[in-house]
């Protein structure tokens, strides 16, 4: 390829975007900071890459839609020895450690892993074991709080849009049916038809216990 036909600033973006899954991989929390201990004794590391939180579920998410975009052969491994090292320890479910499911979702779809028995799994869990709202909204239950009768706008990217995707590999129609009522249930609570923003979460009594949000937006948007 002659030097006229580089596009110097795919080049350097690209550079970039390898130096940030770099970091990602590989950074480490020296100093504990974002250590979460749970009450059975388990520390979970939010930020370093060998765990499992909703941090996970986005950098995957972002090494997929790399990897679909430019072919990139190294983010789709670090995806697959992710989920190979994972699932071989498993996790608590909740609300945020689903959210790698949807890229698992993705992997299996292209059979680049067998990743059925997971997908199935933690969607039957969100299904019929997973708390509810009065209503029937996905609670949004972390490692560390259940947030009684609470719904938060990251519901639907952490674990509505795993289930909806899962519905549409597994060919599993009621999951997707149930991925819309939880947009519409979340909508109908949380977005703010003046300004356009979402709250990010809601309580039973429609008590608003995290304001209005951009940051809102943008996962009800990834969503």
């Amino acid at each position: 390829m002659s030097a006229a036909n580089i596009n110097l600033k795919k080049v350097a973006l690209l550079k970039q975007i390898r130096g940030l899954i770099d970091c990602l991989v590989n950074i480490k929390d020296e100093t504990g900071e974002f250590l979460m201990t749970l009450e059975d004794g388990r520390i979970i590391d939010t930020k370093g890459w060998n765990d499992w939180e909703w941090t996970h579920g986005v950098g995957l998410y972002g090494l997929l839609k790399f990897h679909e975009i430019t072919g990139d052969d190294e983010a789709l491994r670090i995806a697959l020895a992710w989920f190979k090292d994972r699932f071989e320890v498993g996790t608590t479910k909740n609300v945020n450690t689903m959210s790698p499911l949807l890229t698992a979702a993705y992997l299996h779809e292209a059979r680049h892993a067998n990743y059925g028995v997971h997908l199935d799994a933690w969607a039957e869990w969100l299904m019929y074991d997973m708390p509810r709202t009065e209503e029937g909204g996905l609670q949004h239950i972390t490692y560390l709080v259940d947030n009684d009768q609470q719904l938060w706008d990251d519901t639907l990217m952490m674990s509505v849009l795993p289930l909806a995707k899962i519905g549409l590999v597994l060919k599993r129609p009621d999951y997707v049916e149930e991925a819309k009522r939880q947009f519409l249930l979340h909508a109908k609570y949380l977005a703010d038809a003046q300004t356009g923003l979402w709250f990010h979460g809601i309580d039973g009594r429609l008590t608003v216990v995290i304001i209005l949000a951009g940051r809102g937006g943008d996962v009800v948007t990834v969503g």
